[in-house]
């Protein structure tokens, strides 16, 4: 697949037995739909913060799905910070760098941490060390 940020192929890597799309140009990930769901609740965090998903009102420039080239829409967390992402309704969504981190750990009740938050910067906190 290829990269709906910059264009570049995206990697298949499993993250905790979800399979994550990623780009290592500009560290963005692609997850297919139902895999945030799967991914917060391994993490035992509040599934809320997937439920509150809805449409964004950005005037970000829109981009294509990875999986069938359509226009992508714009939607955002609502929990706070408020996240933008890219979704297709059919297919999934997409994450620019950081950002689904940032949902996981959102996801969390007080005082915990999502595993997946540390397993993420395992991950890919090596790629900017140069061990890759």
């Amino acid at each position: 697949m290829q990269c709906p940020a910059c264009t570049n192929h995206l990697v298949t890597l499993e993250l905790s037995g979800v399979e994550v799309d990623y780009c290592f140009t500009c560290q963005g990930i692609w997850l297919d739909r139902g895999e945030l769901e799967r991914l917060v609740s391994m993490g035992e965090g509040d599934e809320g913060i997937v439920a509150g998903i809805g449409p964004a009102a950005v005037r970000e420039q829109r981009r294509r799905c990875p999986a069938c080239r359509s226009v992508m829409e714009k939607v955002q967390t609502g929990g706070q910070p408020c996240i933008v992402l890219d979704r297709c309704e059919r297919h999934g969504l997409w994450f620019d760098r950081d950002e689904l981190k940032k949902i996981l750990a959102m996801s969390c009740n007080r005082g915990q941490e999502n595993p997946l938050v540390r397993i993420l910067d395992d991950m890919f906190t090596q790629r900017k060390r140069g061990c890759v």
